[in-house]
């Protein structure tokens, strides 16, 4: 068995941007040979409708571990804008939200996992396909992992095991073993970096002793498989057609209308939403 540890070094960049002194000055009054009692603005509907539909909130780029955010990069990587833009819009309005309903944290991941399909059945193929949903189903998995602080109200998701890429399937990260069995030790190796002291001693140390003690290692093992343990049970869009946008969004509509939501506008514009991202882009063969 071989433990590693990988040492990450925090770099605090400052970018100071120099400030300009003659700054524009805003300057109120009137002009003269213009009347401003009756000054109107007329938007015609259709006018009305092109803005409401153009405005677009670019959803964030998800991290997660490292070894979900290289594969959310691969995989994406030759795709065009709007599908990584849909793929990233999943994971922030239906995975990793600020919603507190039960009921609707649950069925916007049921329906993240349908979308999530759909993206896979006409963005990418074979192989690719398995590994993006095995990724989402992970995805979906730290979401339900979700806390909040009672006191500061801050948001917290737990997250697996991460290894470096490349790393051996029994790669073991040994700073995030010493957190769970010996968190005083975590305490002095982090103070030794800190200080410039010798804490290549206390990792050499901590590694010969976690090396022999073989219940450490399974129990850290489990624990960290059990949190990409099953999403979701049934779900209520799973089978929605993914022949077309057109047939799947009008598929997950009609779940919806028999779903027995109490407020259904929460959900509707989340499949909306998705299917402004993707428009009427043609998908792959």
């Amino acid at each position: 068995m071989k433990i590693y540890s990988s040492t990450q070094n925090d770099l605090n960049v400052y970018i100071n941007s120099k400030q300009h002194t003659d700054k524009p000055v805003l300057v109120t009054g009137t002009i003269p040979e213009l009347s401003h009692d009756t000054d109107t603005v007329e938007i015609s509907p259709a006018a009305r409708q092109l803005a409401a539909s153009d405005i677009v909130n670019h959803s964030a780029i998800y991290f997660g571990t490292v070894q979900i955010n290289d594969s959310l990069n691969r995989l994406l990587s030759d795709q065009p804008s709007e599908v990584k833009e849909a793929v990233y819009g999943i994971i922030q309005s239906n995975f990793i939200t600020n919603v507190t309903g039960e009921e609707e944290r649950s069925a916007l991941l049921e329906l993240g996992l349908a979308q999530a399909k759909y993206m896979a059945d006409n963005y990418m193929k074979d192989d690719k396909a398995v590994e993006f949903m095995n990724t989402i189903r992970q995805i979906g998995a730290i979401s339900k992992t979700r806390t909040v602080d009672p006191t500061t109200k801050e948001i917290h998701y737990e997250t697996p095991s991460q290894r470096p890429i490349g790393a051996p399937d029994d790669y073991i990260n040994l700073t995030e073993m010493m957190q769970k069995f010996e968190p005083k030790t975590l305490e002095k190796l982090q103070e030794a970096v800190v200080n410039g002291k010798d804490w290549a001693s206390i990792l050499r140390s901590f590694a010969e002793k976690a090396s022999t003690r073989k219940n450490w290692v399974q129990e850290f093992r489990e624990e960290s498989a059990k949190q990409i343990g099953d999403i979701v049970g049934e779900n209520r869009f799973g089978n929605a057609s993914t022949a077309s946008l057109n047939e799947f969004v009008k598929d997950i509509k009609g779940k919806i209308a028999t779903a027995g939501f109490k407020n259904t506008g929460f959900i509707t514009d989340n499949i909306e939403a998705f299917m402004r991202t993707l428009g009427n882009r043609n998908t792959v063969d």
